[in-house]
């Protein structure tokens, strides 16, 4: 038998990149995934390869998600695993940012876990058994993303709290927390951005940022879902309030942005 035979599992932005690696990770593995996307019919196509369901959500919408929950608790009965990758990122620097750049990346990356935390944990509480993984980022202190990565401390100090509250009902919450994922993802328009931000070749860029990734490549959508997978699992059962990095050993590598007119 599998390790997650049979496991509901609800993935947030889970249509295409790092989402749907974590479903068909977890699918692999014996999941039924339900792959939850603003992009429905992107949706439907990966859970239809994936032999899961797919529902329409706008994490920013409590209702929206909500409706997530009722769907899936009427459908299966129950939900195991729940994993909040859903995200977005807009790359300015912080005096150019505007009100609804901020709302808007706090509004699904951290309104979106906090609403599919509060939609799923009582179901979670009262069965005594199930995993809550919440996606954030290993890259902080980082130019031309403060509130990209406000947005993901914020879940990770929310993810240690919800797990001690949870702990008492055996319901696990963790994080992963991924760092440079490139070439040949979804993530890689946003570092090819960061080098035309911070005014360097691409190639010169990625060099610098290999020179500080001691297994010397890119983190992979499929490096993430293995880390979900373990933390999924029965092998992760008294893991919790924990952060796994998916880093390949980054040291620490930050770019300085370009001296700008204020």
């Amino acid at each position: 038998m599998k390790r997650l035979e049979g496991k509901i599992t609800v993935v947030t932005g889970g249509a295409a990149g790092i989402g749907q690696a974590i479903a068909a990770r977890l699918a692999s593995e014996g999941a039924i995934p339900v792959i939850a996307d603003l992009n429905f019919e992107q949706a439907q196509k990966t859970a239809q390869e994936l032999n899961g369901i797919a529902v329409q959500t706008d994490v920013t919408s409590s209702a929206s998600v909500n409706a997530l929950a009722d769907r899936v608790l009427e459908q299966f009965g129950r939900v195991d695993i729940v994993v909040n990758n859903a995200g977005i990122h807009i790359q300015k620097l912080a005096i150019h940012l505007t009100d609804e750049d901020w709302d808007s990346i706090q509004n699904t990356n951290a309104r979106g876990c906090f609403f599919v935390c509060r939609a799923f944990a009582p179901h979670l509480m009262r069965r005594e058994s199930g995993r809550i993984i919440n996606i954030i980022t290993k890259i902080t202190g980082n130019p031309y993303s403060s509130a990209y990565v406000a947005s993901k401390s914020t879940i990770l100090a929310f993810t240690q709290c919800l797990a001690l509250e949870l702990a008492p009902y055996r319901v696990t919450v963790n994080a992963v927390a991924p760092g440079h994922i490139g070439p040949g993802t979804g993530m890689e328009k946003w570092f090819r951005a960061k080098a035309d931000l911070l005014g360097q070749p691409w190639e010169e860029f990625e060099q610098a940022v290999l020179k500080g990734i001691p297994l010397g490549r890119w983190c992979t959508p499929e490096d993430v879902a293995g880390a979900v997978a373990y933390l999924s699992s029965d092998d992760a059962q008294f893991m919790t309030a924990e952060t796994i990095s998916v880093t390949g050993g980054w040291s620490g590598y930050s770019s300085t942005p370009k001296k700008e007119m204020v």
